[in-house]
């Protein structure tokens, strides 16, 4: 009589392609989550991004003295959260700030920007023309945006100190849109930075290996995306 052979599940190939796309999203989502312990700031500037958590964290920052003024400028975009919200950003930072516990007279805002190269443009002299002369900043962005925005802010304000504290926001592995957007963020830190709008950002082997699986697997799905990349 022939034994009832079970198969091992450790040895099922498609387990084990799972098990190296997690690990190349944990790997790039890793690098994109640029965090740096707080510092007394002159300001806390929240970039916009579609979730409530960016400006949570702003709230947590300031009531715990790093800065006595919260900017803000973004109105949405690609990823913006007006779409969920039915309200602009600016607007809905605004309320959970105060909800937050945040003085209405501490928040710096006007919808300006739908998208993060215009945020870093126009911050600095938005909140300059407001009263608060910065040499330092603390960026507040979700996890998978913040290298980004620093990349840009850096580039368009060279001259100021920037400190990275990004929302406190868990990778969700599994999520088809989070596999999508960390494969967008690779895309746009190279191409953005051949533009000359962020700074050139040192992107070790494994980390480009990395999205560059995560781009094999969705493309494979036929979900890959590619980016629409503007003329000028």
């Amino acid at each position: 009589m022939e034994k009832n052979l079970q198969r091992d599940p450790s040895n099922d190939p498609s387990n084990e392609k799972e098990r190296l796309l997690k690990e190349a999203i944990e790997t790039f989502f890793d690098y994109l989550n640029l965090r740096e312990e707080p510092a007394q700031s002159d300001v806390i500037f929240i970039l916009g991004g579609a979730s409530e958590l960016p400006a949570k964290k702003a709230a947590e920052l300031y009531k715990r003295g790093y800065a006595k003024k919260i900017g803000f400028i973004s109105t949405g975009g690609k990823f913006g959260g007006e779409k969920i919200w039915g309200v602009p950003e600016n607007k809905k930072y605004r309320e959970l700030l105060e909800a937050e516990g945040v003085p209405e007279q501490d928040i710096i805002t006007q919808g300006l920007t739908s998208n993060t190269l215009a945020e870093a443009q126009e911050a600095i002299p938005f909140l300059r023309d407001r009263g608060v002369t910065v040499h330092r900043m603390i960026l507040v962005s979700r996890p998978i945006h913040q290298r980004r925005a620093f990349a840009t802010f850096k580039q368009q304000h060279p001259d100021i100190n920037y400190i990275n504290c990004p929302a406190d926001e868990p990778l969700a592995p599994e999520d088809p849109e989070t596999r999508q957007r960390l494969v967008q963020e690779a895309e746009r830190l190279l191409d953005y930075a051949k533009k000359g709008d962020t700074e050139r950002q040192d992107i070790p082997r494994e980390v480009l290996e990395a999205a560059a699986r995560i781009r094999t697997q969705l493309m494979r799905e036929g979900t890959y995306e590619p980016r629409i990349k503007p003329k000028h």
